[in-house]
C-alpha cells in the first residue's frame, strides 16, 4: 500500500517518511498535479491518499472531492466522491506548517540547525532533500511526539490509511 501514498514535494515526502515510515518507499510525485493525475491514472480504482500543500491553486482534479475532517486551519482530509481516494491538505505550504507547528509546541527550530523564517526554511526545503536530513527528521519525530500537534494528527491518518485504504473510518480520523 505504501506506492499508494503519493506525496507533492521533497519535504512533504521527507515528513511522511519520518512520520509513518515506509516499509520500502512512498510514491513521491513531483507536483500537487502530478499526485491527482497518478491518483486517476495509476489508481483508479484503487485506494489512494495524497499528501498536498494547499499553498497554490488547486488543481480541477480535487472538484470531486468532499471534506471528510478538518482537525485545525491547518491540516484536513477529503475523500473522493465516488473512488477510494484521499487528500490530505496541509494548509499552504509545508514549511508554514512545519513553523506553526514548532511555535504551537514551543519548540525552537534553532535547535535543530533550521531556519525560523518562512523564507528562509523555504530556501533549506525547495531542493532535493536527502532522505537523511537528520536536522528535518530530529524536528519531524519531537512535533510527532507532541500530541496537540498537527503533525501527530497526520501520522495517525497515515496510519489509519495503511490499516484500511479501502474504508477508513470516519469516526477515528
Amino acid at each position: 500500500m505504501e506506492l499508494h501514498i503519493l506525496t507533492e514535494c521533497f519535504v512533504d515526502t521527507l515528513l511522511v517518511k519520518t512520520l509513518s515510515p515506509p516499509k520500502k518507499r512512498y510514491n513521491h510525485q513531483k507536483s500537487c498535479n502530478n499526485v491527482f493525475k497518478t491518483m486517476y491514472e495509476e489508481f483508479a480504482n484503487k485506494a489512494a491518499l495524497g499528501i498536498i500543500d494547499d499553498d497554490k491553486l488547486i488543481s480541477k482534479y480535487f472538484k470531486p472531492f468532499v471534506l471528510l475532517k478538518r482537525h485545525n486551519e491547518q491540516l484536513s482530509i477529503y475523500k473522493h466522491s465516488s473512488n477510494p481516494h484521499y487528500i490530505i491538505k496541509l494548509k499552504k505550504a509545508a514549511e508554514d506548517f512545519i513553523l506553526k507547528n514548532a511555535e504551537k509546541c514551543n519548540i525552537n527550530l534553532d535547535d535543530y540547525n533550521l531556519p525560523s523564517d518562512l523564507k528562509s526554511l523555504i530556501t533549506r526545503t525547495k531542493h532535493a532533500i536527502s532522505e537523511n536530513d537528520s536536522d528535518l527528521k530530529c524536528l519531524f519525530s519531537d512535533l510527532k511526539k507532541n500530541e496537540s500537534s498537527d503533525f501527530y494528527k497526520l501520522s495517525q491518518w497515515i496510519e489509519l490509511f495503511k490499516l484500511n485504504p479501502y474504508n477508513m473510518k470516519i469516526e477515528l480520523l
